[in-house]
């Protein structure tokens, strides 16, 4: 338990059952879950999506208070809101025994062509810990060098992106208005606010 809070009262909750039901580049379980709510027992059905865990980093110039990001369109968006274009700090999917931090560097280069400097751990969260197992490891990082580059991601990956260099003050004014819809870039650009206030004066 974390230091200062308090134990958790909650009952028990024990997996009776899990079933896959798709495995391709996601693979999608029905588990069975027994508990008991309000001291009744209870058993539940949920559906687990899992394609394993991601890492992302907030790629950052000091000197010209700006961050290097990639928009692109993704699917999930796209059909949820019709548009699916979202302004994102580079990120994918941590391979098979990588490292988060080497995921990170390698997905900035791979994305935006940036090299980057000590990166700074901000945390793992859950992205959606109802429905998917991934977890997302975010970094911060000082722009280290660029390499020569006008478009962004990698063909054979089917990857279609554009780089964008935006002031940090935009970044922070994008944030206040709710136009920063993608979490784990929003918690980076909140979290290099906090950490380096001057950076967006």
């Amino acid at each position: 338990m974390s230091e200062g809070l308090p134990e958790t009262r909650l009952p028990p909750v024990t997996i009776v059952d899990r079933r896959t039901v798709y495995d391709a580049w996601v693979t999608l379980e029905v588990v069975v879950l027994d508990t008991t709510v309000r001291g009744e027992p209870v058993r539940i059905k949920r559906e687990v999506h899992d394609h394993g865990n991601g890492s992302a980093v907030l790629v950052y110039d000091p000197d010209a208070r700006t961050a290097i990001l990639v928009r692109q369109i993704r699917p999930a968006a796209l059909v949820s809101d019709g548009s699916g274009l979202m302004l994102e700090a580079m990120a994918g999917i941590v391979d098979p025994g990588e490292d988060p931090a080497d995921t990170a560097r390698r997905e900035a280069e791979e994305e935006a062509g940036v090299i980057v400097g000590d990166l700074e751990f901000v945390g793992a969260p859950y992205s959606t810990p109802g429905s998917v197992t991934e977890r997302v490891w975010i970094y911060l990082a000082p722009l280290k060098s660029r390499l020569p580059r006008d478009t962004g991601g990698v063909a054979e990956e089917h990857e279609e992106m554009e780089i964008l260099e935006v002031p940090l003050r935009t970044l922070a004014a994008l944030a206040d208005a709710g136009e920063i819809i993608d979490m784990k870039t929003f918690i980076l650009i909140e979290t290099l606010r906090r950490r380096r206030p001057e950076l967006f004066a």
